[in-house]
């Protein structure tokens, strides 16, 4: 019983010294990975020559996550714009609905905080009495600047992060 038990305390000792070693390799594969998508990026630019700090309410009808670091809006007549978040929002994937806390009634931006919540979870659950004031269950996130991208640059993009 005794040899048993050595036994699985060796090999989690094992794995988790594994799993440490693969770590930097991981981060390095992810930071090299961001570094392609920026460049992407790079080649997008507004009016001025920089990226977007705002988008108008009007501009956008819906987004999807890229991945946990990125996401894309659609908007009318075939326009898209990335959006590179401040830092990792792991909760993107997980859900339909953006609850953005802006500055503005009418547009979203650079800064502004949001969460990502599942359709069946806002409006409706999230009123008193069942949330008392909580304005989210999901991670709270930042967004970034927001790319004019093309059709193209989208598809390069998702072949990067598909390339992990």
């Amino acid at each position: 019983m005794i040899a048993v038990r050595s036994a699985v305390c060796v090999a989690a000792t094992l794995s988790m010294i594994a799993a440490c070693a693969s770590a930097p390799d991981d981060e390095g594969r992810r930071q090299a990975i961001e570094a392609n998508v920026q460049e992407i990026l790079s080649l997008s630019t507004g009016k001025d020559g920089r990226p977007l700090r705002c988008l108008s309410d009007t501009q956008y009808t819906g987004f999807r996550a890229l991945d946990e670091k990125h996401i894309l809006f659609t908007g009318m007549g075939g326009k898209r714009w990335v959006n590179a978040l401040r830092t990792r929002c792991y909760d993107l994937r997980h859900g339909s609905v953006l609850r953005v806390r802006s500055f503005s009634y009418s547009r979203i931006c650079d800064t502004d905080r949001f969460a990502v919540d599942d359709w069946f979870v806002w409006p409706w659950y999230s009123r008193w009495p069942w949330h008392w004031g909580a304005w989210s269950t999901g991670m709270t996130c930042t967004l970034g600047q927001f790319y004019p991208v093309t059709e193209g640059q989208v598809a390069e993009i998702e072949a990067v992060l598909r390339g992990r």
